[in-house]
């Protein structure tokens, strides 16, 4: 059988090297309105479960495989660390501490990836000169079957603004 597999790999190349087209067609991607309408919408529930200490709904945005690079750089493998190092930092907070997500970009890579980028502000945190924690997060959503997912998320802190420089010695941003 093996070589039977061999042999028609074979054929089929050299009718190739003969003129056939081997290009495959560009996969289609999806309506731009699909495409902003999906991340805002991860954004907006990852904020809010977030907000929510609703731990179990969090981490059903990511796929169980999911990776995530927080704040701190640390390298978090599958749905379960990710959850449960984003749990102990929603517990260093005080309960008015509120996470604003705002979706800055977003682009389908494929029919089933979209690529986003979101601006996080943890605020109301008595740690941070005005009360806020600016970060940004870029996100990998993939699409399994009807449901989109978090399958890679990478946060990296904003610069300070010339208006609103960082302190010495000052709490670090949020963990996300």
């Amino acid at each position: 059988m093996r070589r039977i597999l061999i042999a028609a790999a074979l054929a089929f190349a050299g009718l190739c090297a003969s003129g056939c087209e081997t290009t495959p067609a560009p996969a289609a991607l999806i309506d731009r309105t699909e495409v902003m309408t999906v991340a805002r919408t991860l954004a907006d529930r990852y904020a809010s479960t977030w907000n929510a200490g609703d731990m179990t709904a969090f981490g059903a945005l990511y796929l169980p495989d999911a990776r995530h690079v927080n704040m701190s750089g640390e390298f978090l493998r599958g749905r379960n660390t990710i959850v449960d190092v984003h749990r102990r930092n929603r517990t260093s907070y005080p309960s008015s501490v509120r996470m604003i997500a705002q979706l800055e970009g977003a682009r389908a890579i494929t029919e089933d990836a979209i690529v986003a980028v979101v601006r996080l502000e943890i605020v109301n945190d008595p740690a941070r000169p005005g009360g806020v924690s600016p970060s940004r997060v870029t996100f990998t959503f993939v699409r399994r079957e009807t449901e989109w997912k978090i399958a890679q998320a990478h946060a990296y802190g904003e610069s300070a603004s010339p208006s609103s420089p960082t302190p010495a010695g000052s709490a670090p941003p949020p963990r996300g």
